[in-house]
């Protein structure tokens, strides 16, 4: 069995629109009211974690977590332009110290695909003063939270982002095919972390605040394979790669416009990450296309996929795909990686310890390799929101009943327990 090495801290992730309900401030809420959410449900409940945040985080230490990812509501911090809700930042004070005082170490992101209403009707992410409205959210939160909490990510996946808002139309609010507001989004947002980034390390240097500030963001990572090897597909695979991948590594973390988003430096040289987040899920098989739409590509899964490495949504389980994707970004920069999601739509855990285990063996194998990666975040704690495809699919370790909100822990979130207790990748029992 293989030894999980004490630099690497296991956890779960999770985020605010997805869990803790009852917010009517912010765009989801619009957008499921609209009908942009699966089945005509609503983002209102949640899970519930707002009001239950306090068993949410004893169950977590219980189930022995060292680190927990979870996100800050900007649409509760700000319900109103420049209006600051004590309230909210009161909420936030006493859930991370309460997550401090288990010995758990918190990691806050401060965008997690959701923004105020009042944001959205003014453009999002793509209105001229978007980064300016966000870096004075930003400034805010780490002024009120800052003493508290030492790791930031700043943006969460910011190429799902653009392109499931302008691109596919699962986002609110939802454009399809919309080319130039995924790249002005895309441009706006590489610009917003770079002034998060100086802003967060400025503001805690600048107040005292104890402990190593780390800021990074959350990059969805993805393998790409081809259906079939011609020039066209060569081409196609290039694209969506730079598009999906590339445009966001050289801003976000070297600080570098790169064609189509620009050229240049705009905040001077890099690097702006102190740790790379890396978001996977699975590998893509990508059939060329010339629909816009898709990016120049389809992204499906290879038809010869039996239906156990499937998961609910239809995703490929490639367990491999982890450790390709940290050897080459830990070659690529040689920062320390924090694994920012992982995780499986699984309903009837029958999955979920098998993935953890498989993407845990490649991950160790690559940190044998001699990657620095220092964080697992499973994604996610609790059953919660899919977004678009509503509560149906379930990640959690932890079930949510959505009648009663009751809490009712797995088999794989007790594997996953014994695994953070005896820091062994323990064997996993197959039915």
């Amino acid at each position: 069995m293989m030894r999980i090495p004490d630099s690497l801290l296991l956890g779960s992730a999770t985020a605010a629109t997805q869990i803790e309900g009852g917010d009517r401030n912010t765009n989801w809420y619009a957008w499921s009211l609209a009908g942009g959410v699966t089945g005509g449900e609503s983002s209102l409940p949640g899970a519930d974690h707002y009001r239950l945040f306090r068993e949410d985080v004893d169950l977590m230490a219980s189930l022995g977590h060292q680190c927990y990812r979870m996100s800050v509501e900007w649409s509760r911090v700000e319900p109103q332009p420049g209006q600051w809700s004590s309230e909210a930042i009161a909420h936030y004070r006493e859930e991370i110290s309460l997550i401090r005082s288990h010995g758990i170490v918190p990691l806050v992101t401060l965008h997690h695909f959701s923004c105020p209403q009042w944001f959205q009707d003014r453009g999002g992410w793509v209105s001229i003063d978007c980064v300016d409205t966000f870096l004075r959210f930003c400034r805010t939160v780490v002024e009120e939270l800052g003493d508290l909490v030492s790791e930031w990510c700043t943006i969460n996946e910011p190429n799902v982002f653009a392109n499931d808002t302008y691109m596919d139309g699962r986002y609110p609010p939802g454009h399809c095919g919309d080319v130039g507001s995924y790249l002005r989004a895309s441009r706006n947002m590489v610009l917003a972390h770079l002034g998060a980034y100086r802003i967060i390390h400025e503001t805690r240097a600048q107040r005292g605040y104890s402990g190593q500030t780390r800021v990074g963001f959350a990059h969805h990572l993805a393998v790409f394979q081809l259906a079939r090897t011609t020039p066209l597909a060569l081409l196609s695979r290039w694209l969506i790669n730079r598009l999906f991948h590339e445009i966001f590594f050289a801003g976000f973390v070297e600080g570098r416009l790169i064609p189509p988003l620009g050229i240049g430096r705009p905040a001077g040289t890099g690097p702006f990450c102190d740790y790379v987040g890396i978001n996977y899920y699975s590998r893509h098989l990508i059939t060329p296309t010339c629909n816009p739409t898709a990016m120049f590509g389809r992204i499906g899964v290879a038809p010869d996929v039996p239906d156990e490495r499937l998961t609910d949504l239809g995703w490929e389980i490639f367990p491999s795909g982890l450790g390709d994707v940290v050897a080459a970004t830990w070659q690529r920069y040689h920062l320390p990686i924090f694994i920012t999601e992982n995780g499986v739509a699984d309903a009837t855990d029958s999955k979920r310890a098998r993935f953890i285990h498989d993407h845990l063996e490649h991950l160790l194998r690559a940190i044998d390799n001699g990657a620095r990666v220092e964080r697992y975040f499973h994604w996610s704690l609790l059953d919660n929101l899919e977004w678009n495809d509503g509560y149906a699919p379930r990640f959690g370790l932890v079930e949510v009943d959505y009648e009663t909100m009751k809490r009712h822990v797995r088999p794989s979130a007790r594997y996953y327990r014994d695994l953070c207790r005896t820091r062994t990748l323990l064997e996993v029992e197959d039915d």
